[in-house]
Parts: structure tokens; C-alpha cells; sequence
């Protein structure tokens, strides 16, 4: 079927005709089931994700070569199977999808790759054929291209080639083209003034159709509630082709997560387009952290008062004497500061003492809530 299906493609000058074309989509889709899944043969109970792939893409091919016209009624029952194939997927957590194989039967494993590029084959090969729009969920569609463009580069030239291929018909427009939102950089520094970039393209790199992404909120990794960025437009920069937004001054240096949104400014072309629905993306913001109000004192042996303090400039070449004996104790205290001025609590701190006598002592520092502090005992 499909070496007539080519040559019919390649040398329109030949008339390739299928006899009896309605009798053999009967036969083909006598093999579905009700979960969107094929029979490899009317002997065999088992159904197949891969197979189904495989049956699409030869009623497109009898459907391709028919000398009249297939029954529409039974042309829109495969579409109905392909919509009810789509409940059988799988996925990730970051919204990625794919098929799997679930049939044994002693026929050779088909690897995820193999089925779903084999499903995207036999969509694409059926909607090409056929009139009117195939009902497709679009943050799956979205999802299988997010599953092609994250698997890397395959490790046998028959998983490359469906890499390729799949990417490709996906934006041959047979079905809604993906639209993926993808950041150049998650890592960003406040202290080099970085703007948030955004880009929105086809599987394969093409621009995207006019549309706005929109940062529907900002919050801590570690507290969900904590929103800090609201319902922001990014503002389009033609001559890059970037959504740019700057960070405000409330995301200081942390981990975030940032959830995206798109929208096609024409209504029209939505059901051309997948773009799925919201887009989680983890956010890294770094920043100078400066070392402020450093003090060293040495604390009395009866109550902790102190008897000596000074401040501390460890950034300039100052040199600080201090003097105390084996019944007193020394502190150090400093605070860390972010970019925005506000102080900055790592997971922990530690401070490196260097003996005159070139020893190392290194020693963890506690962390009071307001500013980083270690009492040493002198010894004697």
C-alpha cells in the first residue's frame, strides 16, 4: 500500500487505482478497538498503539488511491478513533507526552520513540487525505513536540530519522503546528541588570504568528503562595525576535518558578496553532551577595558583655587588633546582603580562620535570623 501510495505521489502522469478501495478500508477498520488502539490481524486479540499508527497510514493510502469517493460516515469514525487514541497517552510532569507500547504479543518491542513517531505518521498521513479538521487536543500535540525536541540525539539512525520525520510533520500543517515557548538562559544576575527572554517558535525554528506571552505569576520554588510577579506582559522586541521583560525589584537573588501563557492575537488561526495551556519554568536568580556590618568583639567572662568591638572592613586591607585572655571568648558577627538590600540567609555559611602559623581552621557559622554569628572560646 504504501509503494502505491509513493508512486502515485511521485508520477502523477500514472493513474495507481485501489479496485476495491471501500472493501479494504472496511477490512482495516474492521481491526480497531474502542480505545483508538488496532489488531495487527484479525488472529490476534491484542491491540497495538504502534499498529494504530500503522492502520492510519494505510486507510490514508486507500483512501489516496480510491477510484470514488470512501463514505464519509466511516471517514469520520477513524477520526473519532484517533481522538479516543489520544486518552491512552502518557506523560511527564513538564508536560511532555508521548506513546507507549503496551503490546506483547511475540512481536518485536516498539520503543516510545517508534510509537509515537509511528501514530504522528498515521495522523498526519489521514488528515492529509481527508477534508474537514481532525479533533486534536492541542497541549498533547504540544506535548509530543516538547517529546521529540527532549529525547536528544537518538542513538540508532532509524530513531533519528522518526525524530526528524515526526518534528517535520508536525509543522507540515496537516495538524495544528506546535507553537513551543522555550528561555535561552533560566539563569539570571541581577547585578548585571539581566532582562527575562522569551521566544516562541515551530518545532524546526520558524516564527511563531503575532501573539503575546504573558507571565501569569511568579513565585518561590519553595513557597507556592508566594506570588511575586502578576499578570505581566513581556513586551515584543522585533529586531531579536524576543519577549523581554525586567525583573522588578521585589525578585531578588533565589530560586523561582515562573508560569507563562500565550495568546494568538488572531482568534482566527487558533485552530491552526497549538500552544497548549500554561507553562511552568524554573527561574534562577543570582546577584553579588556584599558582606555588611562585620564586627568582631571580645565578650567578658562573667555575663557575654562585650568589652571590645570593632567593625570590620573585609573588603578593604584593613588590619584589626584585638587582645583577650584565656577566660574571655570572641565573636564575629557580619550579614549578607542581596542586590536589592535585603539580607540573604544561604543554606549555610562557613568562616576559614588562617593561623600566623599558616594552619586552617574552618568553622560553621550560625544563623541568628537577622545576622550570622560564632562565639570562639581564646584558648590559652
Amino acid at each position: 500500500m504504501r509503494f502505491a501510495f509513493i508512486v502515485e505521489d511521485q508520477a502523477p502522469d500514472i493513474d495507481v487505482l485501489l479496485a476495491d478501495a471501500d472493501g479494504t478500508f472496511h477490512s482495516i477498520k474492521a481491526l480497531s478497538q474502542s480505545d483508538g488502539r488496532w489488531r495487527y490481524s484479525s488472529d490476534n486479540p491484542e491491540s497495538s498503539t504502534y499498529a494504530a499508527g500503522l492502520a492510519l497510514e494505510a486507510l490514508a493510502g486507500v483512501i489516496s488511491l480510491a477510484s470514488s469517493e470512501i463514505d464519509q460516515s466511516r471517514v469520520n469514525t477513524v477520526k473519532s478513533d484517533i481522538f479516543k487514541l489520544f486518552d491512552s497517552i502518557q506523560k511527564y510532569d513538564d508536560g511532555t507526552f508521548y506513546f507507549d507500547e503496551k503490546f506483547g504479543g511475540g512481536r518485536e518491542h516498539q520503543g516510545s520513540l517508534s510509537t509515537s513517531s509511528s501514530v504522528v505518521r498515521g495522523i498526519t498521513s489521514f488528515a492529509a487525505v481527508t477534508s474537514g479538521k481532525i479533533d486534536l487536543p492541542g497541549d498533547k500535540i504540544l506535548g509530543l513536540a516538547k517529546y521529540f525536541l527532549g529525547i536528544g540525539l537518538p542513538g540508532s539512525a532509524k530513531d533519528f530519522f522518526n525524530q526528524i520525520e515526526s518534528l517535520a510533520l508536525l509543522e507540515s500543517k496537516r495538524v495544528p503546528v506546535p507553537l513551543v515557548l522555550s528561555l535561552p538562559a533560566t539563569v539570571y544576575s541581577l547585578s548585571k541588570k539581566d532582562q527575562l527572554k522569551v521566544t516562541v517558535n515551530t518545532v524546526l525554528g520558524s516564527a511563531a504568528p503575532p501573539l503575546t506571552v504573558k507571565l501569569v505569576r511568579a513565585f518561590h520554588a519553595d513557597a507556592k503562595h508566594s506570588t511575586v510577579i502578576e499578570g505581566k506582559e513581556l513586551q515584543y522586541d522585533q529586531s531579536s525576535g524576543l519577549h523581554v521583560m525586567g525583573f522588578p525589584d521585589n525578585v531578588d537573588v533565589g530560586t523561582y518558578v515562573f508560569v507563562f501563557e500565550t495568546a494568538l492575537h488572531d482568534s482566527g488561526s487558533e485552530n491552526d496553532y497549538a500552544i497548549g495551556g500554561q507553562i511552568h519554568v524554573p527561574i534562577y536568580v543570582t546577584g553579588i551577595v556584599k558582606v555588611s556590618n562585620a564586627e568582631i568583639a571580645v565578650l567578658g567572662s562573667d555575663l557575654g558583655s562585650d568589652e571590645t568591638q570593632k567593625t570590620l572592613d573585609l573588603a578593604g586591607t584593613d588590619v584589626v587588633s584585638l587582645s583577650a585572655n584565656h577566660l574571655q571568648k570572641l565573636r564575629f558577627s557580619f550579614q549578607l546582603i542581596t542586590p536589592h538590600g535585603h539580607t540573604f540567609k544561604p543554606r549555610q555559611a562557613l568562616l576559614k580562620l588562617k593561623h600566623e602559623t599558616k594552619y586552617e581552621h574552618i568553622f560553621v557559622v550560625r544563623n541568628t535570623g537577622k545576622k550570622f554569628e560564632i562565639i570562639l572560646v581564646v584558648p590559652f
